[in-house]
């Protein structure tokens, strides 16, 4: 089964490398609140990748029904999601722009990383592509031979899930690299940057669930 886990793994690496509004949200969450928030960010994106590509494998012309029928609603509440995340970001940062003498510790939330999980979780379960993503690979992994039962699912998913936990780590990495080498100014100018990226990527997104 290493072949299959291989498959996994690379699809799940390249689900997550190219750069969205989740990537810079992590980064962002990083970069404000430290490396606990980004690393259990990174396993909420990461879990629900491996979610999808179970459930794909298990029950995936019932999910590609529900995701045809649902495209508009799932693309709607991504973005208000995401618009709701940015439009935060924007303000706390333009808040904290206003002081003249910003603490050590400005940079650094209190919210616990239980509620930083369930942000991720939620912000990254009504993307619908991802979804459709595995349900395109999956028909090309059983005509490799594969049977796709629960066993040869479960398998599969755990490789998404590593490869792409190993990915949105790396992000987090490259958000306390800039951490460690910023003032709280600059960061503060950084997260203004996120919540700027982050509102319009929610508006695009939103847009082309209404006229896609």
């Amino acid at each position: 089964m290493w072949e299959l886990f291989t498959i996994g793994f690379l699809a799940g690496l390249a689900l997550a490398i190219p750069v969205g509004p989740m990537a810079i949200l992590l980064v962002n969450t990083t970069i404000s609140r430290g490396l606990r928030h980004g690393v259990v960010g990174a396993l909420g994106m990461a879990t629900v990748d491996g979610v999808y590509a179970l459930a794909v494998f298990v029950i995936g012309g019932i999910i590609a029904s529900a995701l045809a029928s649902l495209k508009l609603v799932f693309g709607l509440v991504g973005a208000a999601i995401l618009l709701f995340l940015g439009v935060q970001t924007l303000i706390k940062n333009l808040l904290l722009l206003g002081k003249t003498d910003l603490p050590a510790n400005v940079a650094t939330e209190k919210s616990s990383v239980a509620k930083t999980f369930g942000t991720f979780v939620a912000a990254t379960v009504v993307n619908p592509p991802t979804a459709l993503y595995f349900l395109a690979i999956a028909p090309n992994v059983a005509n490799m031979g594969f049977e796709l039962s629960f066993s040869t699912a479960t398998i599969f998913a755990l490789a998404v899930l590593i490869g792409s936990l190993i990915w949105q780590e790396s992000l987090v990495f490259v958000g306390l690299a800039v951490r460690g080498i910023t003032s709280n100014r600059f960061r503060v100018w950084l997260g203004l940057l996120g919540g700027l990226l982050i509102i319009g990527l929610a508006l695009s997104i939103g847009y082309r669930a209404i006229w896609s």
